[in-house]
């Protein structure tokens, strides 16, 4: 099976469904990912660029893609929908994981309707959330990510310029004091899905589309 995670920048695929697509590599499968900027927005592209790269070896990625789009600028229309599409003809993918369009920022909500156009001919297309996803996130399926949230931790500790900025930052914890292991938000977010889910830690995501093939 291929997988394909497209992310809006640096880090949001391993917030939203890094321990999904580590456990799926821990299975055999291949996995691809599509950033579409360098989230230049938040630091010298360059080094976020490489930072993704580390997180990517970190899940064993087979291959990350990068877009040319700008960071803040993303949108729905058809020069994102090209980025995506000509990904997913390179790598014609089992399953799609984007960004869902209920969240706080506006390339992340572009970049999960764009993958929604892009990714009309895929069977499924799975939409994960972020820290910014608003309040009426609609989990519908959830993944039990008890084997990985340690590889997921240690990708997101690849993003060390980023690592005074949310959901980063670790300093109102009061245990795992280590900033370089904890990841507040991510680590927190898990356990909740997982509470809901009748697990220890999960990953919880939206439907965009789901065929069921017996």
């Amino acid at each position: 099976m291929r997988l394909l995670a497209v992310g809006a920048h640096p880090d949001d695929i391993e917030l939203g469904c890094g321990g999904t697509l580590a456990l799926f590599k821990k299975s055999g499968h291949e996995v691809y990912t599509l950033v579409l900027t360098r989230g230049e927005a938040s630091g010298d592209p360059i080094v976020r660029q490489r930072e993704c790269e580390q997180a990517a070896k970190t899940i064993g990625i087979d291959k990350v893609f990068f877009g040319g789009l700008q960071d803040t600028k993303v949108t729905d229309g058809i020069e994102t929908i090209m980025e995506i599409e000509n990904v997913i003809n390179s790598v014609k993918p089992d399953i799609v994981f984007s960004n869902s369009q209920k969240d706080q920022h506006q390339d992340h909500r572009n970049n999960g309707l764009a993958s929604l156009s892009a990714a009309r001919k895929v069977q499924k297309v799975l939409l994960y959330e972020s820290p910014a996803a608003f309040r009426d996130f609609c989990p519908q399926i959830f993944v039990n990510i008890g084997s990985a949230l340690d590889i997921k931790l240690k990708a997101l500790e690849a993003y060390a310029s980023q690592a005074s900025k949310r959901p980063f930052s670790s300093s109102n914890l009061n245990s795992h004091s280590d900033p370089a292991r904890v990841i507040h938000a991510s680590e927190g977010l898990a356990a909740f899905r997982g509470f809901q889910a009748g697990v220890a830690v999960a990953e919880a995501f939206e439907v965009g589309k789901f065929l069921l093939d017996t």
